[in-house]
Order: structure tokens, then C-alpha cells, then sequence
């Protein structure tokens, strides 16, 4: 349909879609979730595929990264409206809050799944004041995020539209938010002995990400709560879309396009020990899919205003781009670690990788809690607008 010209119709949150979206999902978490939990119980972490050769961080903790920068990217979405008052971000403040409390449910329980014993280190890590490791840093940013997220759930969401946002939280949230990013890019950047990380480019590359990724979801996740009939948009939200959101959509993708370049173009020049991984990645018919069709079509799409302002077209970027970021995410977090550190005969050339059935599993439920928890919030709270 013509979206430009489409009159709104009433509808939103409360379509049946959502009912929908949270039997499915909560189904395949109870399958996905399932599997894992008797994986873990039955083989262990033998259900994963890394080793102790060097690739310790697998696909558990992409889909944690991933997970956790999408929940503060939207958090900083959100702080358009609640910390900064601009009026055209109103209507997806409240559906952006809901996601990024959504987004941290999905991303923490796949972490919890990745580690050993994730109780005892929800107290050894805060509590052992290991000051000059950044995770320590990065573990107390997310625990005041975690409080300031409830705030803003208890005080405004649960009040209904019309409400305002509490100001303090509403800070509170966008600093934890923006200092989460910051050291989640450091935890990579900072490594001196991982090349393929190092650089201090990667904190402000991950703040990027983290806003691109909470675009994408927010288109995503208001045409499914529309049930992707975006002529049941209000009047604002419509205009937000083809407006100011579609050309921040547009210059995040940009900067996203110059930050993997520049680095590709980098480490293939490079013949530095460690920056090999660019050779290999550059080989790989994913990684080609990824910049061509993940970052060139989205940007191709939302670049040209044409384009853009049809709803249709810029959901399509959407899905993509939210697909390729994952991809990246996956690529900068394994990449990083093929080159065995102290390699000794007992590793010659690139580590190799494949998440293993429990580990894709492990992503799955989190996809599947995440969808869960924000299914429950749009039958609970009224997320479109303010009501006025």
C-alpha cells in the first residue's frame, strides 16, 4: 500500500499479532531452552565447541554482546525523548524503554548459560573489586542500568501514556547506557596482544552499532505490533519514520559502512602477525554476504530519501541490517581470537571455529525470552505514543 497517502486506522499493541508472537515464543523457549538446560546438565560445557587452545569466547557470548549493546542502544534511543525532550521521538520512547529491558533479559540469560557458575559470579565479580579488569567496571555499570531500567518500568511504563518519564532515571539510564558500550568495546579495544581488537576506534564503533541496532529493532518490533500494517500507524509515528528516524537510520549506517571498511581495508594491507584473520575473513563467502548484501543494501536504501520514507522498504533495511550486525558481531568476536596467543607447534596457522547444536540453542532462547518479555509488555503497557 501507499504509505505516504495510507490513513491511520486504530490498532497497535493490542492486535492480536502480539498473542500470537507470545504463545510461539513462549514455546520455543521452553524447546530451545529445553535443550540446553539438559546439554548442560548431561555433557557440560563439552556441549560447546570452544577450546583451550585460544577460542574461548564463542557464539554464547556473540549473542551476549549482541544482546546487551542492542538493550543500550536503545536505552540511548529512548533518551532522544526521556532525557532530551525531542518531541518527534515520543512515540517509540516507550516501545524502545520496553525493548531494552527485553533485549538485557535475553542477552544475561544467554551469558548465564555460557558460564560455569553464573551465581557465584553475580557476587565474585562486583564484589572482588578486581579494579584494573574492565569487566569488573562493565559488571557495575550494568547492575545501576538494571535498577535505572526498573525505575523507568515501575514509574512510567506501568503508569499508562500521558505519564512522564522520571527524569533522574531517565539520566541515570542513558549514562549507564553509554559507559556500558563504552567499556564493552574497551574489554576488545584494550587488548594490545589481540590485533585483530586492538584499537581505541572500538568504543565509539560499538556505540554506533549499539544505536544502529536499536533503530533497526524499533522498526522491527513497532511493525510487528502493528502486525506489519504500517497504515495503522498514528500520524506521528508515520511522520517520525519517514522523517528524523529514517535519516539517523541512514547516517548510523554510513558510519557503520566506514568503520568496517576502514578496518578491512586496514588489516589486509597490514601484514602485521595477528592481522592475517582479515585475509581469512575476506575469503569467506559470509563475510562477503555481510558487507555486500548486509551493509549495501540497507544503505542503498535508507542513503536515498526516495527510498527511505517508504515503510516498506525501510522494514526490508531493517531486517537486514539487524541480520548483518549479528554477523559482524560474530565475526569481530571469533576473528579476534584465531590466532593462537604463545602458538608453539602446537598451532600452526588460523584456529578454526563452528558453534556446535547446543550453542545455536543457546541463541535461540534467547531470541525466543527476549521476544517473550517484550510480547508481555505490549499486551501489559500501552507502548505506542503518549496517549495525548
Amino acid at each position: 500500500m501507499n504509505t505516504a497517502v495510507a490513513q491511520s486506522r486504530p490498532g497497535g499493541a493490542s492486535s492480536p499479532t502480539m498473542g500470537l508472537v507470545l504463545i510461539a515464543a513462549a514455546i520455543g523457549l521452553v524447546v530451545a531452552g529445553g535443550w540446553v538446560l539438559n546439554q548442560l546438565m548431561t555433557a557440560g560445557h563439552a556441549a560447546y565447541n570452544g577450546d583451550s587452545r585460544g577460542i574461548f569466547w564463542g557464539l554464547p557470548i556473540v549473542t551476549y554482546d549482541f544482546f546487551l549493546l542492542s538493550s543500550t542502544g536503545l536505552a540511548m534511543l529512548a533518551s532522544t525523548w526521556t532525557v532530551f525532550g525531542l518531541k518527534a521521538f515520543e512515540p517509540i520512547a516507550r516501545r524502545a524503554t520496553w525493548l531494552a529491558v527485553a533485549a538485557l533479559v535475553g542477552g544475561v540469560a544467554a551469558l548465564f548459560l555460557e558460564l560455569g557458575y553464573p551465581l557465584r559470579a553475580m557476587l565474585l565479580i562486583p564484589l572482588g573489586f578486581q579494579a584494573k579488569a574492565p569487566l569488573f567496571w562493565k559488571v557495575w555499570g550494568v547492575i545501576f542500568y538494571t535498577l535505572a531500567l526498573a525505575w523507568l518500568v515501575l514509574r512510567w511504563l506501568a503508569s499508562g501514556p500521558g505519564s512522564a518519564p522520571p527524569k533522574a532515571a531517565a539520566v541515570v539510564a542513558l549514562l549507564a547506557a553509554v559507559y556500558i558500550t563504552f567499556v564493552a568495546g574497551g574489554v576488545y579495544g584494550w587488548m594490545a596482544m589481540r590485533p585483530f581488537w586492538f584499537g581505541g576506534e572500538i568504543s565509539l564503533a560499538f556505540i554506533v552499532e549499539a544505536l544502529l541496532g536499536a533503530v533497526t529493532l524499533v522498526i522491527i518490533f513497532t511493525h510487528l505490533a502493528h502486525g506489519f500494517d504500517s497504515g495503522r500507524f498514528d500520524e506521528r509515528t508515520r511522520a517520525l519514520f519517514a522523517g528524523p528516524l529514517g535519516a539517523l537510520f541512514a547516517v548510523l549506517m554510513v558510519a557503520h559502512a566506514f568503520f568496517v571498511v576502514s578496518r578491512l581495508v586496514a588489516g589486509l594491507w597490514s601484514n602485521a602477525d595477528g592481522m592475517q584473520v582479515w585475509q581469512h575473513l575476506w575469503s569467506r563467502p559470509a563475510f562477503q554476504a555481510e558487507l555486500w548484501l548486509g551493509i549495501g543494501v540497507p544503505l542503498a536504501i535508507t542513503v536515498l530519501p526516495g527510498l527511505r520514507k517508504s515503510l516498506g522498504l525501510q522494514l526490508v533495511a531493517a531486517v537486514i541490517a539487524v541480520v548483518a550486525l549479528f554477523a559482524a558481531r560474530y565475526h569481530f568476536v571469533v576473528g579476534g581470537q584465531l590466532v593462537a596467543l604463545f602458538k608453539g607447534s602446537w598451532a600452526h596457522g588460523l584456529l578454526s571455529y563452528s558453534p556446535s547444536l547446543t550453542e545455536w540453542a543457546v541463541l535461540a532462547t534467547a531470541v525466543f525470552l527476549a521476544n517473550v518479555v517484550n510480547a508481555a509488555g505490549e499486551k501489559a503497557f500501552r507502548l505506542d505514543g503518549s496517549g495525548a
